[in-house]
Formats: structure tokens, sequence, C-alpha cells
């Protein structure tokens, strides 16, 4: 972990159990209202010499210092529930990468540079990434990635949504694959 942590100046390293309101809570110095974010995810298997140089190369090329490229460890207990249990079925030990691009000028130009950014990193990735990603970062025309982000379980959460939400009233949520 220390080669990670010689890469430039993370916000936070932490070795160490955590309850997710608790890891939700480290981004509260960096998320500020009025800022602009966007987001991408991938899932990575191990942090392989060449997925570590992409991500040392798109950190030196960021648009914007206040983006972050975060990763997460999930191991462990969480690993072990059944697929089937809840509606994320990647329950193998995996990286989860938050790619979020955050900028504060309005122009329309500029936000495009900075998705782009997150874009790019996301792109050079995909080949070297799991399916799938963390669904509540992905975005309805993220297509090749919602639809196997819930692997197995898709169709039961479409059953789902299409019986209490016949009239997609909460089309803005985390995208279900069609």
């Amino acid at each position: 972990m220390s080669d990670l942590q010689n890469l430039g100046s993370p916000v936070l390293t932490q070795i160490a159990p955590m309850i997710y309101p608790d890891l939700l809570r480290t981004y509260d110095s960096q998320v500020l209202n009025g800022r602009h974010y966007g987001s991408r995810t991938r899932w990575l298997a191990d942090l392989s010499p060449q997925i570590i140089s992409i991500l040392v190369a798109a950190g030196k090329e960021r648009t914007s210092p206040f983006s972050i490229i975060a990763l997460h460890h999930f191991h462990g207990a969480p690993a072990l529930v059944p697929p089937h249990a809840t509606a994320f079925a990647m329950r193998q030990k995996h990286f989860m990468l938050e790619i979020v691009p955050a900028w504060e000028a309005k122009s329309k130009v500029e936000e495009a540079a900075h998705m782009k950014w997150a874009s790019d990193l996301s792109s050079a990735l995909a080949p070297l990434s799991l399916p799938g990603g963390y669904a509540n970062f992905l975005d309805p025309e993220d297509h090749d990635q919602v639809s196997a982000a819930y692997g197995m379980n898709a169709r039961r959460l479409r059953a789902i949504k299409q019986k209490f939400d016949p009239d997609n009233i909460f089309s803005s949520a985390t995208p279900i694959p069609s």
C-alpha cells in the first residue's frame, strides 16, 4: 500500500473496517455546494502494473484539482454474501474505482473537458476491468456496464420495477437494465 501512498497527496489513507455512513462522511470536505460533479466507475479484479500506470497518468492529467480517483477494496464479509441475496450480484473480491470529475466553473466547454477526462480514464480501463460497475455511479447511457452491474438479478429487478413503478416515475434513480 505504501507504493500507492507515494503517488501523490491522498485525501485519506486507511486500512481498517468501516461502516458505510462513515465511508460517505470521508468525502464531506471534498463535496461542496456550488461545485459540479460527474462520475464513472469500474470494477477491477486487481491492481496490475498496467492499471496502476493508467491511474497514475490520469491523476497527472486531471483537468481540475477537485477531481477524485478513489479505490475501494471490496473483500471479506461482503464477498461472502450470496449473489442472489441483494440487487448487486458482484460478490467476488475486487476493487471498486470511482472516477469523479469535479469543477467550479459553469462553462459547458469546461464541463465537457472534465467529463472527457473521466470518460477517457473509464475507457482506458474498460478492457482491463470486470464487467459492470457500481450501479449507483452509472448513467443510463452506460448500457454495457448497467446490464452487467446486476448480473443474474437484473430480470428480478425489472419485474419488481414493472410491478411497483410501471409508469417509470422513478426514472432518475440508479438505472436498471431494460
